[in-house]
């Protein structure tokens, strides 16, 4: 009886195992959606036209204001006023502060009582000179006494120029005193306090006029044969979206120190102030036009060995697998000069899941 129970048991368990498997997967449907149709591969394509394929020389820099100097001290002296802070905007010639020039002022004012009295000197002394000339003339005075009229009025000229000359350095002393902007632009620094004792040399402040920029880079000995002054430049910066343009003001015909690149500089209209000095930058500048080619991106060329290949859709949506032949790289394009022709619809996305012959849904974005 147990004998009987035990292949009873036996034969109840390995009904239920068999039932609980489930049925081998056909490698045919895993390519197949539901209801065994087959699903099309997405694809993005582009139909094959000639267009102009723009070359560029790409280079990097960082801005400058195209006049960025430091001011310094022309002379010493107690800082007394300061009337420009920093961020403000000067023009040329305009009052930044000034030290204490009340003496320099003093100066200024003996100079020129100094000058007038020499001019009286030398008025009364021309008038002598042209009476004695007259009366030498007529010998009515002796060479002895028109000798010293005529001393006494280079002695007159010179004293003016003297007085005049003097005048001048008082006046150059008391404009040291005060700071004057000797460009226009905006103050960076200004590291000067009142009250704070200044010596000659000493900085005053750092002025930069940045509503144009300048860009000093360089470039190598291929791409320098390519340019020339004036040439438009396309600038951009990661941290604007803004696009700003440019030209190419100089081009050095001899290599940076220590290294194989040519300089060149680029300046940029910046009237709106948007870009700053010290922002890194990248420049392009058109070398090249290639008209009317067939290009695509390299992305959609795959490489075996030496051959190439791209996929054009044919009939029935159907992925033709076409080898080609490639012209110049540019950039992250490469023309194609052979087998694509005009009017063929290109795959630029997908390409990586194709096969020759796969079935595609051709879409306008993937």
């Amino acid at each position: 009886m147990k004998i009987k129970y035990l292949l009873i048991t036996l034969i109840v368990f390995s009904i239920m195992i068999g039932c609980g498997k489930k049925p081998a997967a056909n490698p045919e449907l895993s390519k197949k959606g539901k209801n065994n149709i087959e699903k099309n591969i997405p694809v993005m394509v582009e139909k094959v036209q000639p267009k102009n394929l723009e070359q560029f020389i790409k280079v990097t820099g960082k801005l400058e204001g195209l006049t960025d100097i430091v001011m310094t001290a022309e002379t010493s002296g107690k800082v007394v006023e300061i009337k420009k802070h920093l961020g403000d905007w000067v023009a040329k010639g305009e009052e930044i502060g000034r030290i204490d020039n009340k003496d320099y002022e003093i100066q200024v004012k003996q100079s020129e009582a100094a000058v007038l009295a020499a001019e009286a000197a030398y008025e009364v002394a021309e008038l002598q000179m042209q009476t004695s000339e007259n009366l030498f003339q007529q010998n009515s005075i002796s060479q002895v006494e028109y000798s010293q009229t005529k001393s006494n009025f280079k002695s007159a000229l010179a004293g003016l120029n003297g007085a005049k000359a003097g005048l001048e350095k008082s006046r150059k002393a008391y404009n040291n005193s005060r700071f004057l902007a000797s460009v226009s632009g905006f103050i960076t620094d200004i590291p000067i306090e009142i009250g704070q004792t200044i010596s000659f040399g000493q900085p005053v402040c750092s002025i930069v006029d940045s509503k144009k920029m300048i860009i000093k880079t360089g470039v190598g000995e291929k791409e320098v044969q390519k340019l020339q002054k004036g040439q438009q430049v396309t600038v951009s910066n990661d941290n604007k979206e803004e696009i700003f343009y440019g030209k190419i003001t100089g081009i050095g015909i001899k290599p940076i120190n220590n290294s194989a690149s040519y300089p060149i500089e680029i300046e940029i209209e910046n009237q709106q102030g948007r870009l700053l000095p010290g922002m890194v930058i990248e420049a392009r500048i058109q070398s090249k036009v290639f008209k009317d080619v067939i290009y695509t991106s390299m992305n959609n060329i795959i490489q075996e060995y030496d051959d190439y290949f791209a996929f054009v859709i044919i009939k029935e949506n159907k992925a033709e697998r076409r080898k080609v032949t490639l012209g110049e790289k540019v950039g992250e394009n490469v023309i194609i000069t052979g087998g694509i022709k005009i009017d063929e619809n290109l795959v630029i996305e997908g390409v990586e899941n194709l096969e020759d012959g796969s079935v595609v849904d051709i879409r306008k974005g993937l």
